[in-house]
């Protein structure tokens, strides 16, 4: 099975992000975070929410901009359902953890099947807009070995 991890080339999230709860870090294990996504048709809950362009880590209140598609095992992928369901019952205001888990497996499963429809070691970033049905999601794609031939400047 496929899933998401975090990919840091510099510490450029950590600016982007500090106001959204921190950048995730190297390797943390992330869902594609479309739950949790301003009305982009009525405008960002703040000037400076990255929602529209950043994924989710799956343990922690912390976002990323890239993402490589990893391998996963089934047990860690459990645990990453029950780490998403914590956050959401602790952090996102989830009802109850039954509802939490529910969630927590729609995102995971959802996570899982778009990774499963890039090959391995593809680094991705996402782009959300308001569309007539809800928000929709485009996906730019990298390949790793190129990105990081360049010197970073």
């Amino acid at each position: 099975m496929k899933f998401l991890k975090a990919v840091r080339l510099d510490d450029s999230d950590d600016r982007i992000l500090a106001d959204e709860g921190g950048a995730a870090e190297d390797g943390e294990w992330l869902v594609s975070g479309g739950f949790a996504v301003c009305d982009l048709a009525q405008g960002h809950r703040r000037p400076r929410c990255h929602c529209d362009t950043t994924f989710i880590s799956a343990a922690a209140p912390r976002r990323c901009t890239l993402a490589e598609v990893s391998e996963i095992d089934q047990a860690t992928y459990e645990q990453l359902k029950e780490s998403l369901a914590q956050h959401l019952l602790n952090e996102m205001g989830a009802p109850s953890i039954e509802a939490a888990r529910a969630a927590a497996e729609d995102e995971c499963a959802y996570t899982a099947d778009l990774a499963a429809g890039f090959p391995a070691e593809i680094w991705i970033t996402v782009k959300r807009e308001p569309t007539e049905v809800g928000v929709g999601e485009r996906y730019s794609v990298f390949q790793r070995l190129m990105i990081g031939a360049h010197k970073l400047r």
